[in-house]
């Protein structure tokens, strides 16, 4: 399972790559390489990722597309 969509939704939240690590507890590293399709995530990175990001696992992998903001 290929993170397609983590790039895309850590962007939008305004995180970088390290925010995002202190947020999940994981490697800088481990984001970087989940957001370059170069490794699987474990299950436990996926729950993390997901509750940080505000965004559905399916979002993550790309297989659903990140709703549409409507002007307030």
């Amino acid at each position: 399972m290929k993170l397609r969509g983590l790039r895309h939704a850590r962007q939008r939240r305004g995180l970088s790559i390290g925010q995002l690590a202190e947020e999940t507890e994981l490697r800088r590293e481990t984001i970087t390489s989940l957001e370059h399709c170069r490794e699987e995530p474990q299950p436990y990175a996926l729950g993390r990722l997901a509750r940080a990001l505000s965004v559905s696992v399916a979002e993550l992998v790309g297989a659903e597309p990140a709703p549409l903001k409507t002007p307030a």
